[in-house]
């Protein structure tokens, strides 16, 4: 059997890709774990070093994240690579650590170990910028909401947890040595438990839908501009917002209440403080000239200029030349107000490398890698606080969420805090080409409304515009690849939910815990042990 444990881990990350792929069920990772479970018994009971364990699960997590997120090599081959490779890396060390708590302690500390730092590596995902939380376990269920109506309680991070407890109440039962009939009936009684409570609270909430106490009209634009051959070459981009102002134009009507155009629909920057001037807003505001009720949301590439006395000047800013001026660049979105007023919220969860630039490598490395990362080589700056679009007419708010932002769980909460109504995700995914990485990030999209209750407006250049409710079901959509204007009247009845008051609370718990748990380990037990007087006979 030892000659062939790498093909166990090599079917662990054939299973947990599976549970990604658009045609499958997330469920399928309530199974996924058990190969890497298996793994790590055997190793153990072979007296197989930690390191080992590390080794022989290793294979099956470079497999998970190659065919998950290979996508990623559409924009950045050295993204790719550096996320599959980090992905795997991590992973592998909760194994790693879990083995070494295992050999020190009991076979209940080493598998509620696998629980803790899995959580805990979900949580660092979530909290440092050159990781991703994309592939946090419960973020494979954003397709069976049936399932996940509990998230607006949990978030994502009880949907990881369901998943490891799963996995690991299926390990015991079917691979526990000593099978005894009674023990082993109550063992089986309290998988399927840990099985069928959650899917039956999740239904009973499902099917219990809450009156809408308000509704507005949305109309949402898909102008399909191809990324790579059209958006900086073939068209200009006045003749870019003119085409999606057409677009709007032939489905918005006397009550609609907000018109919403993608990411970076005007990509041409332009000083905040200098927008009236500027052929684009006199564009919009035309529009909204003949629809005197409708706010517009669009995204743009903007800048803002800064005194060098400044105090409240962004740290990452860039000197004008030799002048006292500075100025910081941004992926906004820019609210158009009837009347002609003017708000700018900044995308603050920026990808790494490619709008957010990587300051503390060395130059050398500096120089060689970001370039071949794409994006924005001054990168772009980013704010501390949400900002909620209100309407001034209808009084709806609205949170706008900026294409990767989506993916945060508890950073979309902290919209719902300040009041929110809808959330309106605006994303330019043609960069991704037709491949899974645009369908895993509706998922996300999907999640966020189940979490806040909150209806979801996702406007994107291409693949996938769509209307979600607050249940995480898709009302409306457009097909990838395809030019697209949608009108849509959506309700809302603002409730903030318990994860949009406490966020990510499971993280933040386990993660205390798991601290300590570690502190224990390899700090105080070490030195206990050398004050243990026998340790000096």
């Amino acid at each position: 059997m030892r000659n062939k444990i790498w093909l166990v881990s090599v079917v662990g990350g054939l299973l947990c890709s599976l549970g990604w792929y658009e045609k499958a069920t997330g469920l399928i990772m309530l199974t996924a774990f058990v190969p890497f479970l298996y793994i790590f018994q055997y190793s153990y009971n072979e007296k197989a070093g930690s390191s080992l364990v590390f080794l022989r699960v290793l294979p099956g997590f470079i497999i998970f994240n190659l065919l998950t997120i290979s996508w990623l090599r559409n924009a950045s081959t050295a993204g790719a690579i550096y996320a599959v490779l980090a992905g795997a890396f991590l992973m592998s060390m909760v194994f790693w650590l879990s083995s070494v708590i295992y050999r020190r302690g009991t076979s209940f500390l080493g598998y509620a170990s696998i629980i803790t730092f899995w959580l805990m590596m979900e949580h660092l995902n979530n909290s440092v910028s050159i990781l991703t939380p994309w592939l946090n376990l419960g973020n494979a269920l954003g397709r069976d909401i049936f399932f996940i109506q509990w998230y607006d309680i949990s978030g994502v991070a009880g949907g990881s947890l369901w998943i490891l407890l799963v996995n690991i109440a299926l390990f015991f039962l079917i691979f526990r040595k000593e099978k005894v009939k009674r023990t082993y009936r109550v063992s089986l009684a309290a998988s399927l438990l840990i099985i069928i409570l959650p899917v039956t609270f999740s239904l009973v909430k499902y099917f219990q839908r809450p009156e809408d106490l308000k509704s507005a009209e949305f109309v949402i634009v898909q102008p399909n501009i191809d990324p790579y051959n059209e958006k900086f070459s073939s068209l200009s981009f006045e003749e870019q917002l003119s085409g999606m102002l057409e677009m709007a134009k032939s489905k918005a009507g006397k009550n609609t209440d907000w018109i919403i155009l993608p990411e970076t629909a005007i990509d041409d920057p332009f000083y905040e403080e200098n927008v009236r001037n500027t052929r684009y807003y006199n564009m919009i505001d035309s529009l909204l000239q003949e629809f005197p009720s409708a706010s517009l949301i669009t995204g743009a590439t903007t800048m803002r200029s800064y005194h060098s006395s400044a105090t409240k000047r962004p740290v990452d800013s860039k000197r004008i030349d030799s002048s006292n001026v500075f100025y910081s660049l941004h992926n906004a979105a820019m609210h158009i107000m009837p009347g002609g007023g003017v708000e700018f919220y900044h995308k603050s969860k920026l990808v790494p490398g490619i709008e957010k630039k990587i300051r503390r490598l060395p130059g050398f490395l500096s120089d060689r890698l970001i370039p071949d990362l794409g994006g924005t080589m001054a990168g772009y700056s980013g704010q501390e606080e949400r900002t909620v679009f209100m309407h001034p007419g209808d009084s709806s708010f609205v949170a706008p969420v900026i294409c990767y932002e989506s993916v945060y769980g508890d950073f979309v909460a902290r919209y719902g805090r300040k009041e929110a109504d809808y959330i309106v995700i605006i994303t330019n995914d043609g960069w991704w080409d037709n491949t899974q990485g645009y369908r895993q990030h509706l998922m996300f999209a999907r999640i966020r409304a189940i979490e806040n209750r909150m209806p979801v407006i996702r406007a994107a250049n291409t693949g996938i515009s769509c209307f979600i409710d607050g249940r995480g079901n898709i009302l409306k959509s457009a097909g990838w690849w395809e030019k697209a204007v949608m009108k849509q009247e959506t309700g809302s009845r603002y409730d903030m939910s318990f994860y949009t008051k406490n966020g990510d609370y499971i993280y933040r718990f386990i993660t205390i815990f798991g601290v300590f748990v570690l502190v224990i380990t390899f700090v105080a037990a070490p030195i206990r042990k050398l004050r243990d007087p026998q340790n000096f006979e």
